[in-house]
């Protein structure tokens, strides 16, 4: 019986976190004062809430202690305010810890479905009074449903009018006339919404999606390139920026039309090799590279994926001198290394340096490697 009644004063400080499924009565109506709160009206979506509560009972000389902890784990549930009035809908999954004097209660996760109900409500200032209740709670085989006292909550609105917050963190002192036990438990709760429908719409956003297209048929053209960063500017002033829009920029620079010098060149060793006879073909999205030096006995050949950027994209890298295959060298030290910095719209720019080796264990190191190419 003293656990039980350490769990009820918990439940009876929850009503204003639980739901009631009796149909509303006229004579139970909170009065606003004439005051409503506009921005509260509509349907919010659960999203979390925790429930903390420390709990004294004095019963016959004897006094029980108990903490309890109640958290989500999962949701689909949503409140829908009108003006003086709420309805709730859905489920939820939470689960719980219960310690009283110190024992630990095992308390199974707890799954609700199909829960709905409804109450009354009034609002001053930051302040909303309940009669009725948000959710439904059960620990032990005690239902927190029977308790409908009236509860005052603390409620914030994000600036943005999208995400509403409940806090509850309140002493309450109670007394049990029939059994003379006197209870003082302290709460601190909260739950967190958000609106049912978000209008993220950014206007500007479809013509930057109709530049990027436009460009992205054809990126060497300085005209679409900028319409492009106008584009990426105007979104970004209208509907802010993550970052992303701003990387975008970044990589269009000033749109200044890209050429090649058609070289392909690397320093091995002392040699410095010119691989004047160059042939790069695209099929299936990969770039492939092939030179050949004018006397014939230097041979290089890799592959890029076309929009790859960054260091080390490229692939199946392989240096022939003199008949001797040599490849990236993996050791760890001085091993090879590539920068692509464009790959698209018929551009190969690159450079490439560091250690290859080859099967017998010879090592080569590379320098001043440089692949300035049109596909």
């Amino acid at each position: 019986m003293k656990r039980v009644v350490a769990l009820f004063s918990l439940f009876a400080l929850l009503t204003a976190f639980t739901c009631e499924n009796e149909p509303l009565d006229d004579d139970i109506i909170i009065d606003n004062g004439g005051e409503i709160n506009t921005d509260i009206l509509g349907v919010w979506n659960l999203v979390e809430f925790d429930v903390e509560t420390s709990t004294t009972t004095n019963f016959n000389g004897t006094e029980v202690s108990s903490d309890v902890q109640i958290f989500s784990t999962s949701a689909d549930y949503t409140v829908n305010f009108t003006e003086s009035t709420f309805t709730t809908n859905g489920g939820y999954s939470y689960s719980s810890l219960v310690i009283v004097n110190g024992m630990e209660i095992p308390n199974d996760p707890v799954t609700l479905t199909n829960v709905s109900g409804n109450g009354t409500y009034g609002v001053s200032g930051n302040e909303m009074t309940v009669n009725g209740q948000f959710f439904e709670f059960s620990l032990d085989g005690v239902d927190s449903s029977v308790f409908g006292e009236d509860q005052t909550l603390q409620f914030q609105i994000s600036e943005d009018g999208q995400t509403l917050t409940f806090l509850q963190n309140e002493t309450q002192i109670a007394s049990d006339p029939t059994t003379g036990a006197e209870t003082t438990s302290v709460i601190e709760g909260f739950s967190v919404w958000t609106r049912d429908f978000i209008d993220d719409t950014c206007t500007a956003e479809a013509a930057t999606n109709a530049a990027a297209e436009a460009f992205n048929e054809d990126s060497t053209n300085e005209d679409l390139c900028n319409a492009y960063r106008q584009a990426l500017l105007d979104q970004i002033e209208e509907c802010g920026d993550d970052g992303s829009l701003q990387a975008i920029l970044n990589d269009l620079s000033d749109c200044a039309a890209v050429t090649s010098s058609g070289e392909l060149r690397v320093r091995a060793g002392t040699l410095t090799i010119e691989f004047v006879q160059q042939t790069v073909s695209f099929d299936g999205g990969i770039i492939t590279v092939e030179g050949i030096s004018a006397q014939g006995g230097y041979e290089i050949y890799f592959q890029v994926a076309e929009g790859d950027t960054g260091t080390d994209v490229f692939q199946n890298f392989v240096l022939t001198l003199n008949g001797t295959e040599f490849f990236p060298s993996t050791q760890g030290f001085e091993d090879f290394t590539s920068d692509t910095t464009i790959s698209s719209g018929n551009i190969l720019q690159a450079t490439f340096f560091g250690i290859v080796e080859s099967e017998e264990g010879a090592d080569l190191s590379l320098t001043q490697g440089l692949a300035d190419l049109t596909y």
